[in-house]
C-alpha cells in the first residue's frame, strides 16, 4: 500500500527505528567502554602496545629525513672546515713573507751598524715592584716601591706599567726606591710621535691627567689621538715605549709655537705593581773585556820576544 507524497510510508519507519536501536547499541557500547577503561586502564595499555608496533614503522619513515639533515650538517662542517684552511693557509703565507722582510731588515740593520761601528747591543730587562706609599704633597708627584739598590736598581731607571710609562727611579735606598712620575712639574721626558716621527718633550703639569707639550712649531703635524712613545734620547728611556696620547693641539695666532696637552696612558693614579726597566750591554761589555784582555795577551808575548831577540844578538 503506498500514499501521496507527504503521507507515511512503513519502510521509512522501520529504517528509523533500526537506525535510532543501532545508536543506543553503540551509545551502551561506548559506555561500557569508558567504565572499563576507567576502572582496568585498557585503552592506555592498548595505546602503548601500538605504539611499540608502529615506532619501527615512524623509525623507517624518519630516516632518510635524519640522514638528510646530517649530511647536510657535515656538508657545512666541511666547508667551514675548508674555509677555515684556507684562511690559516693564507695567514701562514702572510707570516712566512713578514719574516722573510723580518730577516732582511735584520741583515740591513746588522750591515748598518757595522758601517756605523755601532756594535753595542742594548739588553732590556725588568724588576717588578710594589707600591709602599705615595707622596701626599699635591705639588710633588712622587711614590714609593719595594726595590732598592739592594735588587740592582739605578737612580734613572724607567718605571711602567702594563699600559705605559709612570715615571722613573729618582732616589735610592738600600730596601726602596722614590719615583718621580712623569706629571711631576720637574719631570720632562723626550718623546716621539708614532705617526710621524715627531721628536719633541712632554713635560708634567702638576696633574695627574695631562702633559704638555710646548715650543712646537706652528705647522707641526699633529692631531689628537696620536701616540706619544719614548724616542731612546738621552740613554735612560728604551724607545719605543708607550707614554701618552695627545689630546688637544693649540695653535693661538699670536703666537710662535703651538702647544699640546696629552694623556698619559700609564695609570698614575691606580697602578699598584711595576716593573723597573733595567738597560744592559753585557754582552757588548764581555766583547770589550775579551778584546782587552787579548790586546794585553798580545802585549805580553811581545814584551816576552824581546829579551830572547836581544839575548841571541848578543851571542852572534
Amino acid at each position: 500500500m503506498s500514499f501521496a507524497a507527504g503521507t507515511w510510508s512503513p519502510g521509512t519507519g522501520g529504517d528509523q527505528a533500526a537506525r535510532t536501536a543501532r545508536l543506543m547499541v553503540y551509545g551502551l557500547l561506548a559506555t561500557i567502554l569508558m567504565v572499563l577503561d576507567y576502572r582496568g586502564g585498557y585503552v592506555s595499555e592498548i595505546r602503548g602496545r601500538t605504539a611499540v608496533l608502529v615506532e619501527p614503522l615512524l623509525l623507517a619513515v624518519e630516516a632518510p629525513f635524519a640522514l638528510g639533515r646530517r649530511l647536510g650538517e657535515e656538508l657545512r662542517s666541511r666547508h667551514e672546515l675548508q674555509d677555515r684552511i684556507a684562511l690559516v693557509e693564507q695567514q701562514l703565507r702572510d707570516q712566512e713573507a713578514a719574516l722573510m722582510m723580518l730577516d732582511e731588515f735584520e741583515s740591513e740593520n746588522a750591515e748598518l751598524r757595522r758601517l756605523l761601528e755601532a756594535s753595542r747591543r742594548v739588553e732590556v730587562a725588568f724588576r717588578a715592584a710594589e707600591l709602599m706609599s705615595i707622596d701626599l704633597n699635591p705639588y710633588s708627584h712622587r711614590v714609593l716601591i719595594n726595590r732598592g739598590r739592594r735588587d740592582g736598581l739605578e737612580e734613572g731607571q724607567p718605571v711602567i706599567d702594563a699600559d705605559g710609562v709612570i715615571g722613573q727611579v729618582d732616589q735610592l735606598a738600600r730596601h726602596s726606591a722614590h719615583v718621580i712620575l712623569i706629571s711631576d712639574p720637574d719631570h720632562a721626558l723626550p718623546v716621539r710621535v708614532r705617526r710621524t716621527d715627531l721628536r719633541t718633550v712632554a713635560y708634567g703639569t702638576g696633574q695627574i691627567n695631562s702633559l704638555r707639550l710646548t715650543d712646537l712649531p706652528m705647522n707641526v703635524d699633529l692631531e689628537p689621538g696620536d701616540v706619544l712613545i719614548t724616542s731612546g734620547l738621552g740613554g735612560l728611556f728604551p724607545p719605543g715605549l708607550p707614554v701618552a696620547e695627545v689630546r688637544t693641539v693649540t695653535r693661538h695666532s699670536g703666537e710662535a709655537f703651538a702647544r699640546a696637552e696629552a694623556r698619559p696612558l700609564g695609570r698614575l693614579d691606580r697602578a699598584r705593581h711595576v716593573l723597573v726597566v733595567a738597560i744592559n750591554a753585557a754582552a757588548d761589555d764581555e766583547e770589550e773585556v775579551e778584546s782587552e784582555e787579548r790586546e794585553a795577551g798580545d802585549e805580553s808575548r811581545d814584551a816576552e820576544q824581546e829579551p830572547v831577540a836581544e839575548e841571541v844578538d848578543a851571542t852572534s
